[in-house]
Formats: structure tokens, C-alpha cells, sequence
């Protein structure tokens, strides 16, 4: 597999497998079950919420943070000597600056990720335990299918 096919892979896999999830619990979780479960998605939409007023209110803060910390890094000792000509400026204003948004972004994207990853777990545990009532429900269907048979031969006679 390719690595872009990889990246793309991971960057949208938490989003696509908590819709599959959801789609699965509206059509299996009954009632009770879905007022439940509505409550869990409603606090984690309000986490995602959060985590985007904060991050559009701490954008620059976060950024600036980030970009102190990369000309701290750049302004490091380094011992290999490489000529001028050959290494680049580690005190690129506008690479530094990019870098930094870049990086503030990332992890923005991966703490939402986060969030994603921790609904659908969730949501699993909600469909498992609707699937283990599952087999009940097979059971009280054949019974009253059983009960249904025998009164149906009972008048047929």
C-alpha cells in the first residue's frame, strides 16, 4: 500500500468507522437504548465543540508556543559543521512560521481524532450489548411462533 494511500487511510478512518457505527446502532439499538446512547454522542459533540472554539480561540498562542519552541530547537548547538552553502537557515521566518501551523493543525486534528476513536468505542459497547439481546429476541419470536402453531392446529381440528 502506498504511503499516501496510508496517510489518507488514517486520516479519515476514525470519522468513517464511527458513521458505519452509527448507522448500525439507529438500526439495531431499540429505545432505551438509543436515548442512552444519544446522551453519550451529545457529550462527545459537545467535547468536539469545545476542542474547536478552543482551538480557533488559542490558534495564535498555540502557534506562536510552537514556533518559539522550533527556534529554540533551530538555535540548538549542533555538532556537525556543514558549510553555509550547503545547510539551510534554521531561522527562516516564514518556514518557521508555516512549520508551526502545520504542527498546531496536526494536533488539532489528531486530539479531535481522539474524541472520534473514544465515541466509537463507546457505540461499540452499546451495539454489543444490543447484539447479546439479540439471541433473547430470536428466542421469544420462536416461542411465539411455537404458541401461534399449536393454536392454529388446535381450531384446525
Amino acid at each position: 500500500m502506498s504511503s499516501l494511500l496510508q496517510e489518507a487511510k488514517e486520516l479519515f478512518e476514525p470519522r468513517s468507522e464511527l458513521h458505519r457505527l452509527r448507522i448500525s446502532a439507529a438500526k439495531i439499538l431499540n429505545k432505551d437504548e438509543w436515548d442512552a446512547y444519544k446522551k453519550v454522542s451529545n457529550k462527545f459533540e459537545k467535547e468536539r465543540s469545545a476542542a474547536r472554539q478552543t482551538f480557533k480561540q488559542e490558534y495564535d498562542s498555540r502557534v506562536s508556543q510552537s514556533s518559539q519552541r522550533l527556534i529554540n530547537k533551530a538555535a540548538a548547538v549542533k555538532r556537525r559543521l556543514v558549510p553555509r552553502a550547503l545547510g539551510n537557515d534554521g531561522f527562516n521566518k516564514d518556514h518557521i512560521r508555516r512549520q508551526a501551523q502545520l504542527e498546531v493543525r496536526a494536533a488539532h486534528k489528531a486530539e479531535i481524532a481522539q474524541i472520534d476513536k473514544r465515541e466509537s468505542s463507546a457505540t461499540r459497547s452499546f451495539l454489543d450489548k444490543a447484539q447479546e439481546r439479540g439471541p433473547q429476541r430470536e428466542k421469544l419470536i420462536q416461542d411465539f411462533q411455537k404458541a401461534t402453531d399449536r393454536r392454529v392446529r388446535s381450531w384446525s381440528r
